[in-house]
């Protein structure tokens, strides 16, 4: 029987963990992985790249296709299957996937809500001796949201309030947390993140990573509670449970 032929369109954070997987999957890897700068616009432009990715890949050049990407702020709200069922965590965005659940996820922000996440990756795809990277979490204060719209949505004054209520909360951060993965270099990266830490006065804290998510992504081993798959016709619809997303008709 032929391996699956899995078509992966991912964020580049992951692209050295989808790399170290790939020695040892069973599925047929091909893997493009959009630009980095997406997480930082509109909701709307990743998107319309995700979207644009998917309608790119042709029904004769692979059985599925995977988003390596969590709701990112909803960016991934809306998508829809062509020709070919396409596959996407019920993650709220890669910390998530890299600590190989939302639980754990979820643990650490209870635990620590002041803290700032980095892995290899992310330090990876930021600008040299640039500004930290908005991480731009689905559910938390950096919504990845433009003052325009919270104006169009909530009058100026309101979005003036709402936009002071995110930033201060780059203010307070404390802990840096870095998410350990077994990628090449990976001491280099955390050393980038201790100076960092140290650099803003924060406490660091090394994070064992976990890629039993990733690897169920790209294994084809996909369970119900954490994943959606859509069949051709189906779009990714927002849930308010605890599976996050859902399958609408398109």
């Amino acid at each position: 029987m032929n391996p699956m032929r899995l078509h992966v369109i991912a964020c580049p954070v992951f692209q050295r963990e989808i790399e170290l997987l790939a020695v040892d999957c069973p599925t047929r890897l091909t893997t493009r992985h959009l630009e980095m700068g997406l997480h930082e616009r509109p909701a709307e432009n990743l998107h319309a790249a995700l979207q644009s990715a998917i309608d790119a890949t042709k029904a004769d050049e692979c059985d599925a296709m995977a988003i390596a990407y969590g709701l990112c702020n909803r960016g991934i709200v809306g998508l829809r299957a062509r020709e070919i069922p396409v596959v996407i965590p019920r993650a709220h965005d890669c910390i998530g996937m890299l600590l190989g659940s939302s639980q754990a996820y979820l643990s650490q922000l209870a635990a620590r809500p002041g803290t700032y996440f980095q892995s290899a990756g992310w330090l990876e795809n930021s600008q040299p001796g640039g500004d930290l990277r908005p991480l731009n979490m689905t559910f938390g204060p950096s919504s990845n949201v433009t003052r325009q719209q919270l104006v169009k949505k909530y009058g100026a004054e309101n979005a003036d309030y709402l936009l002071e209520q995110f930033n201060s909360f780059t203010r307070h951060y404390q802990r840096l947390a870095y998410i350990a993965t077994p990628v090449p270099e990976a001491v280099k990266w955390e050393a980038a993140a201790r100076q960092t830490a140290q650099a803003k006065g924060w406490t660091f804290e090394k994070l064992a990573g976990d890629l039993r998510w990733l690897r169920h992504l790209l294994h084809a081993d996909w369970n119900g509670q954490e994943f959606l798959v859509l069949q051709p016709g189906q779009r990714a619809g927002l849930r308010s449970d605890g599976q996050l997303i859902g399958a609408d008709p398109a």
